[in-house]
């Protein structure tokens, strides 16, 4: 029998960064501690009642990831293609203030926002 490739704990995590829901938020959804879901996350795989359990609080129905019928989308398909019309990505970085002066980045943005 095939093994699944599939990482429940990292597919559960980009939903929630997909929904922008927090680890809190979910444990809170879920009525379980923080600790909980960090544990969750770190899973290849979770028991079913789990699993609802989280499909219900991110609306979310994780459990298709399983389905064993070729006409349904496989999130662990790997030769899939995907089709992008536009990427938004967001990078947060801290700097100090005198790598912010090194790189000479206020003059950089002020140029770039005129």
């Amino acid at each position: 029998m095939e093994k699944s490739n599939i990482y429940i704990g990292e597919i559960i995590k980009n939903v929630m960064l997909e929904q922008q829901v927090t680890k809190a938020e979910l444990a809170r959804r879920l009525n379980v501690k923080p600790q909980s879901v960090d544990y969750m996350l770190t899973r290849k795989s979770i028991d079913t009642d789990t699993l609802y359990n989280v499909s219900r609080a991110l609306n979310y129905d994780f459990a298709l990831l399983y389905s064993i019928h070729k006409e349904q989308t496989n999130f662990d398909t790997s030769n899939q293609e995907y089709k992008f019309a536009t990427a938004k990505v967001l990078v947060e970085i801290e700097l100090k203030p005198e790598d912010i002066a090194k790189l000479n980045l206020k003059k950089r943005i002020t140029d770039v926002l005129k």
